[in-house]
This record gives C-alpha cells, sequence and structure tokens, in this order.
C-alpha cells in the first residue's frame, strides 16, 4: 500500500521540497559523487552520471513502490536539486518512519538542512500523522546527530559494527522522535 499517492510540494523561506524529476541527474552527480558529502553515507561515491541516473531512477521506483516518500531539496530561488530528505521503512502498523537526508557540500553550514527537516517532520507528524520518525547515523559523524537532537531526537541504542561501508566495519547509533500530539 502507497502511504501517499503524489509527493506534495512543501515550501519553507528559501526552499522548495520538491519530487524528484530524472532532470535532476547532474545534480545528483554533484552530490553524490563528493567524497566529503559520501563518507557517512551507505555507500560509495558514484563514479559517472550514469551510475547518478541509475540511483535517481532507484529512488523514484521506490516512490511507485510505495516504500518511501522522497523530496528533493531545491533552492527556491533556481529549483535546482541540492540534497534530498526520504522518509522510508514505513510501518502502518506502529505509525513510524525512518528518515534519511542528503545536502551537497557547497551547501553545508547554511541552515538548508535545519530548514528542510523541520518542514518534513511538521508533514510527517501533522499529515502523515506517524507517532515516531527513526534516524539511523554514524556515531562519527558529529553534525547529523548535532542536527537530528536540535529537533529533539533521543538516542536509543548503538549498533556495533552495523555496516560494511569503505571497506571497514560501522557502528551506528539509533535516534527516535516521537509525536506528543498523537
Amino acid at each position: 500500500m502507497k502511504i501517499v499517492s503524489f509527493i506534495p510540494e512543501l515550501k519553507t523561506q528559501r526552499l522548495v521540497l520538491r519530487p524528484l524529476h530524472l532532470s535532476d541527474s547532474s545534480a545528483w552527480f554533484e552530490i553524490f559523487s563528493d567524497a566529503r558529502v559520501m563518507r557517512y553515507w551507505s555507500r560509495e561515491p558514484v563514479e559517472s552520471l550514469v551510475e547518478a541516473e541509475s540511483l535517481l531512477q532507484q529512488e523514484l521506483d521506490w516512490f511507485e513502490s510505495g516504500s518511501n516518500i522522497t523530496w528533493g531539496i531545491a533552492l527556491a530561488e533556481s529549483n535546482v536539486a541540492i540534497g534530498k530528505v526520504t522518509l522510508f521503512q514505513f510501518s502502518e502498523q506502529n505509525s513510524r518512519a525512518e528518515i534519511g537526508y542528503i545536502l551537497g557540500y557547497p551547501y553545508w553550514g547554511k541552515g538548508y538542512m535545519s530548514e528542510a527537516l523541520k518542514r518534513v517532520i511538521d508533514y510527517a507528524f501533522n499529515e502523515l500523522k506517524l507517532h515516531r520518525i527513526e534516524a539511523d547515523t554514524d556515531p562519527e559523524n558529529h553534525p547529523s546527530l548535532a542536527l537530528l537532537e536540535k529537533f529533539g531526537f533521543q538516542r536509543e541504542g548503538l549498533f556495533r559494527e552495523r555496516w560494511w561501508l569503505h571497506d571497514k566495519w560501522a557502528d551506528s547509533v539509533m535516534l527516535a522522535l516521537l509525536n506528543k500530539k498523537l
């Protein structure tokens, strides 16, 4: 069952969170080919535009199958994709989902991800009526942990050597935010 039949456009002061399009391929390549951006991601950086297009198509296919909702984060002034926010691993019975996000390196430290997450969390709790949002984060990714904790996510557990990434085992911290309105 699909959680939503279409991806709604969500706006913030400086951003438009919108459905992804295959025309975002070059922006996707810029984001997912950067080793700095991919340091804590669940795969190696892409090496070609074709590989970036394949990643983008995978996102579109996942939405069609009902397994995720991914918004491209675009600057309102240009509509150029600079990152993404995804809700996935939905459990309808338990009213929860996991959140993931990535942002192109030139846009780090400008508050864009904070702006995007605030809007998606609001949508998840108020429109989708989720009770719980989870996040799986590398314990070395201090900026991401700080961002999640800023929104009230609490650390709930450490999974030792959970992921094989970049030719080594990586730990994982699980965090969660509860919707206290439900």
